[in-house]
């Protein structure tokens, strides 16, 4: 939900995830559950964010909200722009920055459940914050008004 930002997409995702998990786990033994379920999730919900197509927003009018409405239309649309720009970073870069992010995992539960060293996971970590900051243009204030 923290990356697609709709319920119903999630819902596919989770449909999907549990499918394939349940295909892997007819080939073969699953040694770690949730590291399987959080690794396939994780890449599903990427997936599903590169392929979506353009949808009509809810109106702030329809949404229920104790802050401005100038505050809450910038942070909708900078959480927008944040989650197309996470879908275009390479998966492992996109994958660590959900997980640390939004998740809020530790750097070494990352590098287990993708089995990746810690050090990698901080280096795509990086990466990932450098790459996102220039898509979002954080350095130009000019342009995001």
């Amino acid at each position: 939900m923290r990356i697609l930002g709709s319920i119903p997409d999630a819902e596919d995702v989770a449909q999907e995830t549990f499918a394939e998990a349940y295909r892997l786990h007819r080939l073969e033994p699953i040694q770690s559950w949730t590291g399987l379920l959080v690794r396939l999730c994780t890449f599903r919900a990427l997936d599903a964010l590169r392929r979506r197509r353009p949808t009509v927003e809810l109106l702030i009018e329809d949404c229920a909200s104790h802050s401005q409405p100038i505050d809450t239309m910038v942070a909708a649309e900078l959480a927008s722009r944040l989650r197309q720009s996470v879908s275009s970073l390479p998966e492992q870069q996109a994958a660590v920055f959900v997980l640390t992010c939004y998740e809020q995992w530790s750097r070494d539960e990352i590098a287990v459940h993708l089995g990746i060293t810690p050090e990698s996971v901080s280096t795509s970590l990086y990466k990932a914050r450098k790459q996102l900051a220039n898509l979002l243009n954080l350095y130009n204030p000019g342009e995001l008004s």
